[in-house]
């Protein structure tokens, strides 16, 4: 992260780390700084500066106030997050009103801009840039998106739970299981096992694989039966280094740094923690430790950790938009919690 500015995706990565290190103080002041901003913008912002005021992230406030929860113990901090969580689910990502219209489709959503252009929408999804969305990134509904918004529903349920709010509780479990039902019917596909992007426009399933068809698994959204069928996937994706971003074939002509052979950390996690979800500790394992070796073996190389790597050349990642960072937070903080998860 660049200095003095916080993203908002890479916040929960990162806190996920902070929590490890005992550093709670730090990482309830990430996420307050993210309520804060939402109060005074209407949006978490994909980082804060006032250029990035019309387009957010893949949202995760709901997991990064469940992470610290557990530690803290506070039932008036949670109640506040919640809040705001709740609003931003409705008035940003669920919103259908405006430029940035998120709810388009039997009440999925997409990543849009304020300026409505596929380019930026592909930004909101984290993925700047991927053959993924095949450049037409508004027309797709995207399975990770609406993973991380099924989260949201249940997170907002145990809050509720936790809080004494039935009501509440019973509401977020029926919008969850409503936007599951839809996502099953559109975006899983039984004969490979796996979850794909739709394309809403055409009316059609993508059938570019990517390491988003993992994020049902780390919402808990699938069944056992099918959290099976999407383990045997792996192979897709699975190399020397660990998982890479994308397929293999079927790209763009020109290189774009979010798909194969690159694999980023924060990818790697949610992965892992998905197959731990669902009781698949030996893929996990094994990711585990060839994400934490790449790690250590081209650090000992460098003498940096590095934003993304190439997990096929046992490498630091190919740059496409930008020179490579080193640093890196979610990667320092994903390679703690794989360590001590693990070793």
């Amino acid at each position: 992260m660049f200095k003095n500015d916080q993203f908002y995706w890479d916040s929960y990565f990162i806190i996920l780390g902070l929590i490890e290190s005992g550093k709670v103080s730090l990482a309830k002041e990430m996420v307050d700084n993210l309520v804060y901003l939402y109060k005074k913008f209407r949006i978490v912002p994909l980082r804060n500066r006032f250029y990035n005021l019309g387009i957010s992230q893949p949202p995760f406030l709901t997991s990064m106030a469940i992470e610290l929860f557990r530690v803290m113990k506070n039932k008036t901090w949670l109640r506040k997050v919640a809040g705001i969580a709740g609003a931003e689910l409705k008035n940003y990502w669920m919103g259908e009103k405006g430029a940035e219209k998120h709810s388009v489709y039997y009440g999925l959503s997409r990543y849009c801009d304020h300026y409505v252009t596929h380019l930026a929408a592909e930004h909101e999804s984290g993925w700047d840039m991927t053959s993924r969305f095949d450049n037409h990134c508004l027309d797709y509904l995207p399975v990770d998106l609406n993973s991380c918004l099924y989260k949201y529903e249940t997170d907002l349920a145990e809050i509720y739970r936790i809080l004494g709010n039935k009501p509440k509780e019973k509401n977020y479990l029926s919008r969850a299981d409503k936007r599951k039902r839809i996502m099953l019917k559109l975006m899983w596909n039984s004969n490979k096992g796996f979850f794909f992007d739709y394309n809403y426009k055409h009316r059609e399933q993508g059938n570019f694989y990517s390491i988003a068809g993992f994020y049902p698994l780390w919402a808990r959204l699938v069944s056992h039966r099918k959290a099976k069928k999407i383990r045997e996937n792996l192979k897709m994706f699975e190399y020397k280094g660990g998982l890479a971003n994308t397929q293999k074939k079927g790209l763009s002509k020109e290189f774009k740094q979010h798909d194969y052979p690159n694999g980023w950390a924060n990818q790697q996690w949610i992965a892992i923690r998905g197959l731990l979800n669902y009781g698949f500790r030996k893929n996990a394992e094994r990711l585990a430790k060839k994400w934490l070796d790449l790690n250590k073996d081209v650090f000992l190389k460098t003498g940096k950790f590095w934003e993304k790597y190439d997990v096929v050349k046992y490498d630091v990642g190919k740059s496409e938009r930008y020179t490579i960072q080193s640093g890196f937070g979610w990667t320092n903080s994903v390679f703690l919690k794989l360590v001590k998860e693990f070793c």
